[in-house]
């Protein structure tokens, strides 16, 4: 061979047959990492085929909020798109909007851009942070506990932040730890990125990777400062923009945060316990078992944590970064239970500690142990997505001495399975409420407005017939939504929800509570007492008497006769 054909094929590009080694040598592990990924988000798209229900309250809350962002974008109004504050960071909304953009309008496609972005990276962040700490079995198994875990599944179902949230919170710790304490400075930037748009998805991600970044400054990571440098400065320029602007609005939220508990909230037991009290220190402990993992995840949580903590105390640590671990998940524990108003969702960042503390002590086994209790941990989390997923099973729980009736954490009981899931379960027609919105917007109908008819009605929102769901879905239809827009002249409807009654007109739809949806077409409609709250569609303008209207029914126009 030619010495300039020697210099010509040191000089020829592998760039591809270097990337596919690397592909190559993934472990098993990690590849089944990712079939676990694949097979989650599908079968949240396969939820959301079967699924046609009213968003409820926050659920239709975000949904709504990201349809603004998107419209926002769209007219070219970056500062309000950038700068939403009712009362959440942009990031979600922002990745909500790419689905919107990419798919069109609709309630299915920011869900699945929030899926297709935030469970990836949850799994990579429980990957890495359990192999990186105790080995790759845990990073797999660490997996499989978050995407089991049964809220994870059920919020991955609709479009909040809290998710992502955690998704974030994954990602960002395991980018710190690879930074060895900051001596890594292109890692350290990086892991200022994932902190910056952690901060950008909610307020409180910050309580989460406190206790981590704290322990590695500790231990030397405060002389590295060409890292920590590397790390603060890309944070701080993701995270000022909003923050700076909505300064006020912040500040309210941290005093609100601050201020001290016991008080009640607005009727609801059990959200704001007394500060220093058992109800309050073990809100969490209760939340965890009963919503986030139920009891079976939580007690390989639970060996999990106790067993590193051991170690600590023994002085022969489990992990090189175990303190990082149990003071990351301490911090952000205290810091949960400080703040005023407790929430099912807000615990929801804790899941990574909660899935390397489930996982590492399985790959500590002897082999024949190790596969089985890796076995009975992966049945457990397809249990939890299934029964979470399609509403199938039965709720399995028992009830120790002395359970308070608290609507939320439910202290004294202990879920071992839920055909449940928290805001949404199995998939649920429902009437089929977006199709009926989409008949009216292709007759005409342009914008909707909700109303409260009647001074002693009870309130309208209720989790089968939401404002909030009805304004995400008006939206996705394509009409304009909002509180008493002016009506246009001409025929209007009135689409009310109520019990069914005998003797009065059959529902166009029925819901799943047994109350009915009525759609009433005509002139002085606004004078009708349909029900305690209603909504009113502006429609093209053809005056008629006022009749009863669906289009799923036949003859479409009807009275009793068409029971």
């Amino acid at each position: 061979m030619s010495t300039a054909s020697v210099a010509a094929d040191r000089l020829t590009p592998r760039p591809r047959k270097l990337a596919l080694e690397r592909v190559a040598a993934w472990s098993t592990e990690a590849w089944c990492s990712i079939a676990v990924v694949v097979l989650f988000i599908g079968i949240t798209c396969l939820w959301l085929s079967l699924d046609r229900s009213i968003p409820v309250f926050d659920a239709g809350l975000h949904l709504a909020l990201t349809f603004d962002v998107y419209q926002y974008l769209g007219a070219g109004h970056i500062g309000q798109a950038l700068t939403l504050s009712y009362p959440y960071p942009p990031f979600s909304y922002l990745v909500g909007s790419l689905g919107i953009l990419i798919g069109g309008m609709g309630v299915d496609q920011p869900i699945i851009a929030e899926n297709l972005v935030f469970v990836p990276l949850l799994a990579l962040g429980c990957y890495n942070v359990g192999r990186i700490a105790f080995g790759p079995l845990t990073g797999l198994l660490a997996v499989v506990i978050a995407l089991g875990s049964p809220l994870i599944t059920a919020q991955f179902h609709v479009f909040m932040t809290d998710a992502p949230e955690t998704a974030m919170v994954a990602v960002s710790v395991w980018l710190l730890l690879a930074s060895e304490r900051f001596s890594r400075p292109g890692i350290s930037a990086a892991a200022g990125v994932a902190v910056g748009l952690g901060m950008n998805t909610k307020e409180p991600f910050g309580f989460f990777v406190a206790g981590v970044i704290l322990v590695m400054l500790v231990r030397g990571g405060w002389r590295s400062w060409r890292g920590l440098l590397a790390f603060a400065i890309p944070a701080l320029i993701v995270i000022l923009p909003w923050y700076v602007s909505q300064l006020s609005h912040v500040g309210t939220l941290a005093e609100g945060a601050a201020l001290a508990s016991g008080r009640g909230f607005e009727g609801i037991p059990g959200v704001a316990p007394a500060r220093f009290s058992g109800a309050n220190f073990t809100w969490y402990f209760w939340n965890i078992i009963n919503a986030q993992l139920f009891a079976p995840l939580f007690a390989f949580s639970l060996v999990g944590g106790i067993w590193t903590i051991f170690s600590l105390a023994r002085k022969r640590p489990s992990s090189p970064v175990a303190w990082e671990l149990i003071v990351g998940a301490v911090v952000s524990w205290i810091a949960l239970t400080e703040t005023f108003l407790h929430d099912t969702r807000y615990g929801m960042p804790l899941l990574l500690y909660l899935a390397v503390f489930g996982s590492c002590w399985i790959e500590r086994l002897a082999r024949r142990p190790r596969l089985i209790a890796a076995a009975v941990l992966v049945v457990i989390a397809i249990a939890n997505t299934l029964t979470t997923s399609f509403g199938v099973g039965r709720v399995l729980a028992i009830t120790l001495p002395g359970a308070h009736s608290q609507p939320i954490q439910r202290p004294g009981l202990v879920t071992l399975f839920s055909n449940g899931g928290f805001l949404v379960a199995g998939p649920k027609r429902d009437g089929d409420i977006p199709g009926l919105l989409q008949i009216l917007r292709r007759e005409g109908t342009q914008l909707m407005a909700w109303v409260e008819i009647g001074n002693n009605e009870p309130a309208f929102e209720t989790a089968f017939f939401s404002e909030a769901g009805l304004t995400a879905l008006t939206v996705a239809a394509g009409m304009r939504s909002g509180h008493e827009l002016p009506l246009t002249e001409g025929t209007t409807a009135i689409l009310g929800n109520g019990p069914i009654l005998s003797g009065e007109p059959p529902p166009c739809v029925r819901l799943e509570d047994g109350s009915g949806v009525w759609i009433k077409l005509g002139e002085a409609l606004p004078a009708l007492k349909v029900g305690p709250g209603v909504w009113i569609l502006a429609r093209t303008p053809h005056p008629q008497p006022v009749q009863d209207y669906c289009p799923f029914h036949h003859p479409q126009f009807y009275s009793l006769s068409a029971r």
